[in-house]
């Protein structure tokens, strides 16, 4: 079996999980998983964290947005991802400048973009990912495009149950530097 293939088959593996649970289940499962995130040294230090504005099937992340993005309160400025093409632009979070986007996800409509070199901590989605920090995405490869340019800390959101022992793997590839999940 192919590497695609492989992660193909994680996928429909993963999608059959996340469907055993309602939409307030992952909701619930959420919650303490964001909870870690606001609580790890890395957030208090950060001033540009990418962040992601979830999909319904994954960890949710509006605590995290509305916790860290009040700029107005000395908070975080936050950086969202805007597909552009088959690439992602940065965009700040401007809580009252978002609109429908790739794939129905809200995405800033603000012009201003927001280099990569300039986050200090990157929050990254992903359907599976391994102890080794390895993640597979929905295979668009937008995150694989993004990664070699974020020089800061890498951090996967994941449900337990998209902790796999391993993810297929290709030589782009770059794994993140932990993943927190709800236990």
């Amino acid at each position: 079996m192919t590497v695609s293939e492989e992660k193909k088959e994680l996928r429909k593996i993963i999608r059959s999980l996340k469907a055993g649970y309602t939409a307030e289940e992952r909701l619930k499962k959420s919650l303490p998983i964001e909870r870690k995130v606001l609580q790890l040294p890395q957030i208090a230090e950060a001033q540009t964290i990418l962040l992601y504005h979830a999909l319904p099937d994954e960890v949710n992340t509006n605590l995290l947005l509305e916790q860290l993005s009040n700029r107005r309160l000395g908070n975080k400025r936050i950086a969202l991802p805007v597909v552009t093409g088959d690439i992602l632009t940065l965009k700040e979070y401007i809580p009252e400048m978002m609109e429908s986007g790739y794939n129905k996800i809200l995405e800033p409509s603000t012009q201003d973009v927001i280099d990569p070199s300039e986050i200090d901590l990157a929050i990254i989605p992903g359907v599976a990912f391994d102890k080794a920090g390895n993640r597979m995405g929905r295979g668009k490869g937008f995150y694989d495009k993004l990664l070699p340019y974020i020089k800061c800390t890498t951090v996967g959101l994941a449900f337990d149950f998209q902790m796999v022992e391993r993810i297929p793997c290709e030589e782009f590839d770059k794994p993140l530097d932990m993943v927190i999940t709800e236990d």
